[in-house]
């Protein structure tokens, strides 16, 4: 039969003003992706404050503050590694006493030649867990990834790939290897930042709006937009029809959205391209996220599906060349993130109808008005220019699995997005120290005695940031397989969305014991 690593590693190797790549206000292409990572929404009591592109930027926690988090941090370790447990470990206790006790390593005489396919019980694997599950590692995890930016393609993002693969090889798993992609993801221009001016009728430029000059929307098109602002608080459908009901001139504006409202900034782009906006400025309102300063936008991508968009519904191995296509949900308008500061500035000068019912944020010296004219004389108008620029880099996805005794050609997989636009303490930090400490516990537990029903394959993904590339190629690359032998899937992605806030449905995890049909995609599980 085979092998984890055999399984896996043996496949081969419209607008007023749009130009330079924005198509005008009609036109929307239909998005229809042939493979498509999905994200499954949480069920009804699930916790969650900020959609799953809100990065939380928030000062130093205090002394109290980072002692809920670690608690919390070690509740959600310990709940995980039970469920995964029972999963992997069931009936596979090969070290229980009669009585059901667990029986030391050193008492276990003869322990390489006993029967196989004793029962494990709960309450073991309860014990096991307690004995080997440590808080401090997690910690030192937390705060070594989280020191700095570390994006896919960066000597920072190398560098913890590097050590992540050594700690695990240290861990002396059956296998460790790396999986390889070049994929192509989009960077802020080093030569020619993207821009934002207020502009009069003739388009001459008035004043320039600072920008943050690493912030910028991954996938998003090219080029300039010139057009009147209106404020579609968070972007969703709804909001555009109401927006529409209301009688407000959408077509050949630029639309700002605020983050949040359960819709992603690719969802938000989109329906604003649908409803002919010729560019999105999207900011994060104090109102759903806490912030200090103001001064920063949030990065995300933009791109309405997941993987490398230039290489859709097929893996992007070693630069191998395909027909020249790219994803259906790659925007024609641009994207800009912006700060509060900024959206305060624009919004504050805005004239037209007053804002419905729950669309007011918590912006200062801001009443909601919805645009898209400007107050005072003249006519004045936002020009926006992104200078994006396309670049092929190297992910690594690195793996470790631990072989099952019965069932080695079926496994389980744990998973966690390791790059990271900032430090990524709370997006990626948290689930990178939670994958590495469930390794080196079933790791300990293998080591004195236990041996696993299914084998278990510990995954940290690259590329996360840009829309799942590196799960989602990989996920390609291996789709057959897949289909017939993956049993579950958990997502340690985002677990803690900041510092009280724990995301649940089952502690996080919905996990599903028996999947018999993958339908062509992997489903993230929550």
């Amino acid at each position: 039969m085979d092998s984890v690593t055999g399984l896996i590693s043996g496949a081969a190797g419209g607008g007023a003003q749009a130009n330079e790549g924005v198509e005008e206000g009609g036109g929307v292409r239909r998005r229809v992706p042939p493979i498509e990572l999905k994200l499954v929404p949480l069920e009804e009591g699930s916790e969650v404050t900020l959609n799953s592109d809100v990065m939380i930027l928030q000062r130093q926690m205090d002394r109290r503050k980072a002692v809920v988090y670690l608690t919390l941090s070690g509740l959600l370790i310990f709940t995980t590694a039970f469920l995964l447990g029972y999963v992997a470990f069931r009936g596979m206790c090969r070290l229980c006493g009669n009585d059901g006790e667990l029986i030391p390593l050193s008492d276990a005489a003869g322990a390489q030649h006993a029967p196989e396919g004793g029962v494990m019980y709960m309450a073991e694997l309860r014990e096991m867990l307690k004995k080997y599950l440590t808080e401090e590692r997690i910690e030192s995890t937390l705060r070594r990834v989280s020191r700095a930016s570390h994006p896919p393609g960066s000597s920072e993002g190398n560098a913890v790939a590097r050590e992540i693969l050594q700690n695990l090889q240290n861990l002396r798993m059956d296998h460790t290897w790396t999986d390889s992609h070049y994929a192509t993801l989009q960077f802020p221009s080093r030569t020619q930042p993207n821009t934002l001016w207020l502009v009069d009728s003739e388009g001459e430029e008035l004043e320039e709006i600072p920008l943050d000059s690493e912030g910028y929307c991954a996938y998003s098109a090219t080029g300039t937009a010139t057009g009147g602002v209106v404020y579609v608080n968070y972007g969703r459908r709804e909001d555009f029809e109401q927006l529409r009901a209301l009688g407000v001139a959408l077509n050949g504006s630029i639309a700002v959205a605020r983050v949040g409202g359960a819709v992603s900034f690719a969802e938000k782009v989109w329906h604003a391209q649908e409803a002919g906006h010729v560019g999105v400025l999207i900011y994060p309102d104090p109102a759903d996220v806490p912030q200090d300063p103001r001064r920063l936008g949030l990065h995300s991508n933009v791109h309405l599906g997941s993987g490398d968009p230039f290489t859709p519904g097929f893996p992007s191995f070693n630069h191998t060349q395909f027909p020249s296509t790219q994803s259906s949900g790659l925007p024609i308008i641009p994207a800009q993130p912006i700060s509060a500061n900024v959206a305060s500035k624009l919004l504050s000068q805005l004239s037209g109808s007053s804002c419905p019912r729950g669309w007011q944020g918590r912006l200062p010296y801001v009443q909601c008005v919805l645009g898209p004219g400007f107050t005072g004389p003249g006519e004045r108008r936002v020009k926006m220019a992104v200078y994006n620029t396309m670049k092929p880099v190297l992910l690594n996805n690195i793996f470790a699995s631990i072989e099952g005794k019965i069932e080695p050609d079926h496994y389980i997989i744990i998973g966690a997005q390791r790059d990271s636009w900032g430090p990524g303490a709370v997006k990626s930090g948290v689930g990178t120290a939670l994958l590495m400490e469930l390794a080196r516990t079933f790791s300990n537990m293998v080591e004195n005695g236990f041996s696993p029903r299914r084998s278990l394959l510990f995954v940290s993904w690259d590329g996360g940031e840009f829309g799942n590339v590196g799960a989602t190629e990989w996920l390609e690359g291996y789709l057959t397989m897949l289909h017939l032998k993956a049993v579950a899937y958990f997502s340690l992605d985002q677990a803690i969305l900041d510092h009280v806030t724990l995301k649940t449905g089952v502690m996080m995890l919905k996990i599903q014991l028996h999947i018999t049909e993958i339908n062509y995609t992997l489903t993230e599980i929550h």
